[in-house]
């Protein structure tokens, strides 16, 4: 009975899909949702492929998903396994990327299960590409030496120059730019060998990429032409092939404007963004309109290049945060060029604050801060005077032990030690009180962090949430898409004044999803092992703990100019280690400059709750480390 009625849905959605390409002025281009020859898990999963390809998500999750149930009624393991793998696919183009690597995952394991090697390597290759995707190089290096081993193993010569470039991209983006040309140039061998001229142009490509980040211009531009040259000789009509034109045009435009040759890189920017447009990629075209926009910048064309920048913001509202970021600073740009300073000056905010988002919280608890300052600075003030009190004393008593000798020296010194004894009791007494202080001004911040949090997400994000509901209600999408930005906003700066995750993930997962979304937001390469120390703390413990980690976090990315960023948390027998460790610019560890420092205090008094020890050692040119012990 469920085999006909999977039946009769396949001819009703195959009848219904033909009546609308017989609408068509060119149904040859349309992507049949099924046809007569895909009611098999094997055709499904090809209609699938097909309309994937051509950016159909719909239809290519309906195929994939009914090859999945099919193969699954049928009790074939592999079949549905494959199904696993196709839908893993599809989360990856959708950017749903936790789906992608639980569905990624499964089909792995099911594949190892049943000695299907191809296709393990297939699995390993693809989730290199996700870890390459999250930023996660390490992961995403491990698992594309598992396919190589595994191609190599069974000689796979295509596959073996597939891993070979991933391998190079990946390097490319940790900035070891030797390693990524190593392999770059093993794939290309092995592509020419096997005279694969689409894979070619892929490994063109990402040499000229390679020479342009080098600053080879000439290099990348021979590159990139060889590529092109490649290209018309292959099928126009493979969206893929149009794309990577697109992109290598775009490339070239890019280099020469680099080279300075402005008008001739606008003659190629244009080219490349004609083939975006139509193939309505707007993450790409957003990027070559910043180019655009870039090049009419040089040429003082600012007219112009602010309508480009104007587009490439507008395209990438959803699609790239950072496309968006730039274009809004060409738009500052060209507004102060044209002597529209207000709007310059409106425009750049925008860019900043998308640029510095992950610190809203650092901005909001200025205030605070310079009070905290204040204060410190002026019981600091008092202490000193304390001391230069007690010198003077002590030069007075010299000046009378000269004329009282031996019983006066007696007197005066037993007088002094008891001064000294008092004085010192007493600056002991002013530092505690100003520890308690400390204390208490951190305890009170974080009550007021909290309550502000809960009215944000409540009242505000209630609000926004209403907003947006009948902004699409009433089909206002422009308005909907501000409302959800808004709330997305609202929402971040909430989690910001509260790690609400603490109580529901636990601290250890609580900072590894902190880590994990500054790793998103920047270029720096993060390497991160953290034990499990979830039941090392009380809560009001946990939250110092990881506000710890969050300020040193923060400092690193804000000042350092670091490229790599270490953290590590290890549990041990008697006492929990921690240890934070950039490569950037450094910076002086003298006394007065850590004493001064509001920022390294309020860390200092942090591990100081938990009843730890800081050491914080730093030099110039070569970066900061951090360590931190903790007792358990």
């Amino acid at each position: 009975m469920k085999e006909c009625i999977v039946l009769v849905l396949c001819l009703i959605s195959s009848f219904l899909h033909s009546q609308e390409l017989s609408k068509s002025d060119d149904a040859s281009q349309q992507i049949p949702l099924i046809n007569k020859d895909s009611l098999t898990a094997e055709g499904l999963y090809s209609s699938g492929t097909v309309a994937l390809k051509s950016k159909n998500y719909e239809d290519a999750l309906y195929n994939f998903k009914l090859g999945r149930e099919l193969a699954k009624k049928n009790d074939d393991e592999y079949l549905t396994t494959l199904g696993d793998f196709y839908l893993a696919t599809y989360f990856y183009e959708t950017k749903d990327i936790p789906e992608a690597l639980t569905y990624t995952d499964k089909a792995l394991t099911s594949f190892q299960n049943q000695n299907r090697q191809a296709d393990v390597a297939k699995c390993q290759y693809y989730l290199g590409r996700i870890y390459r995707q999250i930023s996660d190089f390490e992961k995403a290096l491990f698992h594309s030496f598992e396919a190589l081993r595994i191609n190599e193993t069974s000689n796979e010569i295509k596959e073996i120059a597939n891993c070979f470039s991933l391998i190079g991209s990946i390097y490319i983006l940790t900035g070891d730019l030797n390693e990524s040309e190593l392999n770059f140039l093993k794939a290309l061998k092995l592509q020419e060998q096997n005279k694969n001229d689409k894979e070619l142009v892929t490994s063109y490509r990402n040499l000229g990429v390679l020479n342009q980040k080098r600053g080879n211009y000439q290099s990348a531009l021979n590159y990139f032409n060889k590529g092109l040259l490649k290209i018309e000789k292959l099928s126009i009509n493979d969206i893929d092939i149009l794309d990577t034109k697109a992109i290598l045009l775009g490339n070239i435009g890019s280099t020469l404007r680099q080279q300075g040759k402005p008008n001739e890189s606008l003659d190629f920017l244009f080219q490349a963004l004609a083939i975006k447009k139509e193939l309505k990629r707007d993450r790409s075209t957003a990027h070559t309109c910043n180019d655009i926009a870039e090049t009419y910048i040089e040429i003082k064309r600012y007219d112009e290049a602010k309508k480009f920048a104007l587009e490439a913001a507008d395209l990438s509202k959803v699609v790239s945060a950072n496309n968006r970021r730039w274009a809004y600073y060409l738009i500052s740009k060209c507004d102060y060029a044209l002597k529209n300073y207000k709007s310059s000056v409106d425009n750049f905010k925008i860019y900043s604050r998308l640029k510095d988002s992950i610190f809203t919280i650092q901005k909001a608890t200025r205030f605070n801060e310079l009070q905290i300052q204040y204060d410190t600075e002026k019981r600091d003030f008092q202490i000193e005077a304390q001391k230069k009190d007690i010198t003077l004393l002590d030069t007075q008593n010299k000046l009378k032990s000269q004329f009282l000798w031996f019983g006066g020296i007696g007197l005066l010194s037993l007088f002094g030690f008891v001064l000294a004894l008092k004085s010192r009791q007493k600056a002991k007494k002013d530092i505690q009180q100003q520890e308690y202080f400390t204390q208490r001004l951190i305890e009170s911040q974080e009550i007021e962090r909290t309550r502000v949090s809960k009215d944000l997400h409540d009242s505000v994000g209630q609000q926004l949430t209403f907003m947006k509901k009948k902004a699409q209600n009433l089909d206002q999408l422009e308005l909907s898409s501000l409302a959800n930005a808004a709330l997305e906003e609202v929402r971040s700066i909430s989690r910001d004044l509260y790690p609400a995750t603490l109580k529901q993930l636990g601290l250890t997962k609580s900072i590894e999803q902190l880590l994990f979304d500054l790793d998103g937001e920047t270029e720096m390469f993060f390497s991160v092992e953290i034990d499990d120390i979830n039941t090392s703390f009380n809560d009001a413990e946990t939250l110092n703990f990881y506000r710890f980690i969050q300020e040193s976090v923060n400092n690193v990315l804000k000042h350092s100019l670091a490229k790599t960023l270490i953290v590590n948390i290890v549990k041990g027998k008697n006492a929990i280690e921690v240890l934070i460790k950039d490569n950037g610019q450094g910076f002086q560890t003298s006394k007065s400059m850590l004493h001064n420092s509001l920022g390294l205090k309020t860390m200092a008094e942090r591990i100081r709750i938990l009843k730890g020890s800081l050491s914080i050692k730093s030099k110039k040119e070569v970066g900061t480390t951090i360590l931190v012990k903790i007792p358990v």
